[in-house]
């Protein structure tokens, strides 16, 4: 189940505006068939994993309580979903929520449940995921600071006519979120001691790398109508993360 969950967040952003008849594809399941919601109990002693929890064994409708980072609110498909972050890990928790309103790296207490989910297709079929009970911030992360500072837009550029906004916007996000915790000091330069007419900006492209596919992000500084690279950015299309190239050792660093 975890290639089907892969393949799934790969298309979201591969194919940017396709829309999907189901959202996301679960990480667990004890089956998989075409079945009715009346006929969801006879799961009830059935034992569910999780990466939140990798090493428990959890039960269906009990309700979790977790620390995690936030990662990304999508809207895209039937089911909302936000990601979070614990560890090194991201997982999508299923919402049926319409108002998450947070930055990335904002520090979230969560409280969730394993419980159904319906794929549709060729005949309705019933899975389990991770499903958002309730959610509340209690720690501003850095990209939370940085915004109530740094108030000037930053440009981007792409040839790639067929993005959707929402993929825009998740790029958007992750440059603030970079902007704001990089340890950097040529961008912690440009962030600290930007002139009026200096603009920051990043273009965007797409490329393969070692088998992956990455949306690469040249993040510079323009001023006077030159512009100046400050920083290549890598975001693996697949699972989200973001690296910074390393050009004298030629490798991606992933970025915390």
């Amino acid at each position: 189940m975890k290639l089907l969950y892969a393949l799934t967040v790969l298309v979201l952003f591969s194919s940017c505006n396709k829309k999907e008849e189901a959202k996301k594809i679960p990480l667990k399941t004890p089956s998989k068939e075409k079945i009715t919601e009346n006929s969801i109990g006879k799961f009830s002693n059935t034992t569910f994993k999780s990466i939140l929890r990798p090493n428990q064994d959890l039960e269906l409708n009990k309700v979790y309580t977790d620390t995690v980072q936030f990662i990304e609110y999508n809207t895209d498909f039937d089911y909302y979903f936000i990601d979070v972050k614990k560890v090194n890990e991201i997982v999508g928790l299923n919402t049926n929520s319409d108002d998450i309103d947070f930055n990335r790296g904002d520090v979230l207490e969560v409280k969730w449940k394993i419980d159904s989910i319906f794929i549709a297709g060729d005949g309705e079929r019933l899975d389990f995921s991770e499903w958002l009970v309730d959610v509340k911030k209690i720690k501003d992360g850095n990209l939370s600071l940085f915004k109530k500072k740094y108030k000037k837009p930053i440009k981007f550029y792409t040839t790639q006519e067929d993005m959707s906004d929402g993929y825009k916007d998740f790029l958007y996000r992750t440059v603030e979120y970079y902007l704001a915790n990089s340890k950097k000091e040529l961008v912690k330069l440009h962030i600290q001691n930007q002139l009026p007419d200096e603009q920051l900006s990043y273009s965007i492209e797409d490329r393969e790398l070692g088998g992956r596919s990455y949306a690469v992000l040249g993040l510079a500084n323009e001023f006077e109508h030159r512009t100046s690279i400050i920083q290549w950015l890598y975001v693996d299309k697949e699972s989200k993360k973001l690296y910074e190239y390393d050009l004298g050792n030629d490798k991606l660093v992933e970025f915390p």
